[in-house]
Formats: structure tokens, C-alpha cells, sequence
């Protein structure tokens, strides 16, 4: 699983979950594999768009997660662990 830290945006909504370590991403199997899993995708090239139960999870190829629409840190926290357990395939060591 990856280690990752929360940080608070300034919209009151949004919170952006960082990977401790770095690490790189396909971004075209992020974009597969949670659209198999149920995921409305936009595929803007540079990241990846993911929206499901009124969430929006912008995923960068650093692993790095814009997340919208959650209202607590621990929310913002159960949502990254999904996503990135979803996406794990897609990491590039």
C-alpha cells in the first residue's frame, strides 16, 4: 500500500493526498483500470480525472491526488486508499 500524507486545500471540499516516496504512474492504465471498476473518466493526457459517488479525484503521474468533494480528512483518507489500491497495478518502480 502507499504512503501518502493529506494536506488541506484551500477550498473547504478539497484535500490533496501526496505519496510519501516517490513514485510514477502509467496513466493510461490508471485511466482502464478504474474505469473497470466503475469510474466516470476524463483523460486530459498529463492526469488522470476519476469521478464516482459525487467525488472527483484528479491523479497525477507522481501518484499525487487532487481530491474534491469530501468533507474530512478521514474522508479524503478512505478515498485515496481506494483509489490508489485500484491503481496499484499501474505503478512504475
Amino acid at each position: 500500500m502507499v504512503k501518502f500524507k493529506i494536506v488541506r486545500l484551500c477550498k473547504e471540499d478539497a484535500m490533496t493526498a501526496i505519496p510519501v516516496a516517490m513514485s510514477r504512474y502509467d496513466l493510461e492504465m490508471v485511466a482502464e483500470l478504474l474505469q473497470k471498476t466503475g469510474y466516470q473518466i476524463e483523460d486530459k493526457g498529463v492526469m488522470v480525472t476519476a469521478i464516482s459517488n459525487d467525488k472527483e479525484i484528479t491523479i497525477y503521474p507522481t501518484g499525487r491526488m487532487f481530491i474534491s468533494g469530501v468533507s474530512s480528512k478521514d474522508e479524503a483518507v478512505e478515498v485515496a486508499e481506494i483509489t490508489y489500491s485500484i491503481i496499484a497495478s499501474s505503478r512504475e518502480y
